[in-house]
């Protein structure tokens, strides 16, 4: 399932607390989450992710120690996804992040950008 998908789910099976709202508040804090450095926030020293603009020169033998990465931040700084797993997509640079939101489940492409920074789709 897409976010799009779990966005746009309603019916027998749909969880009525994950609704797009809920969603857009991860996704944007996922966001932050991945394009801020350690030391950048004062009130959260260990927020964020290391500088991935060394990491890019060496993809994709270097997407070990990024999954690991993500997966920390994600299960240390977004209490609300559970089941979190980082894994290499298979073309480009880009990372698959499957998890799940009030029981359902989502699928992020964490696409890692020439600058250094993460985009999510």
């Amino acid at each position: 399932m897409t976010i799009l998908d779990a966005t746009r789910r309603r019916g027998l099976f749909a969880r009525p607390d994950v609704e797009a709202g809920e969603l857009g508040l991860v996704l944007a804090n996922l966001r932050l989450l991945f394009n801020t450095r350690p030391g950048d926030a004062a009130a959260a020293p260990d927020f964020g992710v290391p500088d991935l603009a060394d990491l890019l020169h060496q993809f994709p033998a270097a997407s070990g120690p990024l999954q690991q990465s993500l997966r920390a931040a994600i299960t240390r700084h977004e209490p609300r996804l559970r089941g979190v797993q980082v894994q290499a997509a298979p073309s480009g640079h880009a990372l698959e992040i499957c998890a799940q939101l009030g029981g359902v489940a989502l699928r992020l492409r964490a696409v890692l950008t020439a600058s250094g920074r993460i985009d999510l789709r």
